[in-house]
C-alpha cells in the first residue's frame, strides 16, 4: 500500500487502486500504439500489482506502530519467493499475455534479490524461459512484446507519481521514465492548475483521472489486525487530476 502522512493522520492508497489508475492511464494512450488483444494487455496492466497486500502474511506496521509504505516493506526471502510464485501462477491461469507482463514486472521487482538468493533466480529464469512461447502464441516479435511492456512501465510509473502526489509545483518537471518508442517523458503542473505530460502520449488533448484513497485518523496502531480493521472502516475519498496537452 502507498502511505502518505497528512494533517488528520494517514492517506492510504491500495495497490489495487494504483493498478486500476495505471489501467486508466494506459487506456488513454495513442490508439495506434495499442496492440491486438488489447483487453488482455489492459488487464495485465490493471492487475500487475494485485495480491501484494496480505495481512495474514506480512506485517504492515513499523516498529513505532505507523502504517508502512510499500517502499519500506520487508519479509523473508522465502516469503517473497512464495508470493511471487503465487502471483505468477494466478496470471498463467488467465492469459499468457497477462503472464508475460506479470513475469516482466516480477523480474523488475526481484532482479536484485535474485543476485543473492538462488531460488528467486531459478524462478525468474523459469519465467523467462516461457516468454518465447508466450510471444509466439500472441504473434508478437520480441520488439513488439517489449513495446507492450513499455506501455505498462509508463502507465505504472505515472500512476505511482499521482498516487504519491509527487508532481512538483509549477515550473518544475519530474521525469516519468524512458519507455514508449524510446521517448523520455516528463510530467509537470501547468499555470492553469492542470497536469501535462511531455511529449504528449495520449489520444485526446485532455482527460480526467480519478482514484480512491482512504483516510486513517489514528497516528499509530497496536497490531496488524487493528490496522486492517481501520482501513476497512476508513472514510473513502476521491482524488482527481485533469491532464491537458500544452500548445
Amino acid at each position: 500500500m502507498i502511505v502518505k502522512h497528512c494533517e488528520s493522520g494517514w492517506e492510504i492508497v491500495s495497490h489495487y487502486a494504483h493498478g486500476l489508475l495505471a489501467g486508466k492511464i494506459a487506456s488513454q494512450l495513442k490508439s495506434r500504439w495499442m496492440p491486438e488483444h488489447w483487453v488482455d494487455v489492459l488487464t495485465g496492466i490493471i492487475e500487475h500489482d494485485d495480491h501484494l497486500l496480505d495481512f495474514e502474511e506480512k506485517n504492515y506496521l513499523t516498529e513505532n506502530g505507523t502504517p508502512k509504505d510499500f517502499t519500506m516493506e520487508g519479509g523473508s526471502d522465502s516469503e517473497t519467493l512464495e508470493h511471487a510464485r503465487r502471483v505468477y501462477s494466478n496470471s498463467m491461469q488467465k492469459s499468457q499475455m497477462i503472464a508475460y507482463l506479470t513475469g516482466r514486472h516480477l523480474e523488475f521487482l526481484y532482479a536484485t534479490l535474485a543476485e543473492s538468493y538462488a531460488p528467486m533466480r531459478e524462478l525468474l529464469d523459469e519465467i523467462e524461459s516461457l516468454r518465447k512461447s508466450q510471444r509466439k502464441l500472441y504473434g508478437l516479435t520480441k520488439k513488439e512484446a517489449g513495446h507492450v511492456y513499455d506501455m505498462m512501465l509508463f502507465s505504472d510509473r505515472c500512476s505511482l507519481i499521482l498516487c504519491q502526489d509527487k508532481v512538483p509545483e509549477v515550473g518544475r518537471k519530474l521525469e516519468v521514465n524512458k519507455t514508449i518508442n524510446g521517448e523520455q517523458f516528463f510530467i509537470c503542473r501547468t499555470g492553469e492548475g492542470n497536469l501535462t505530460v511531455e511529449p504528449w502520449p495520449f489520444e485526446t488533448d485532455s482527460f480526467q483521472l480519478d482514484f480512491e484513497y482512504r483516510i486513517l485518523d489514528s497516528a499509530t496502531f497496536d497490531d496488524n489486525k487493528s490496522l486492517k480493521t481501520a482501513i476497512d472502516a476508513a472514510q473513502i475519498k476521491m482524488r482527481s487530476y485533469f491532464l491537458k496537452a500544452t500548445d
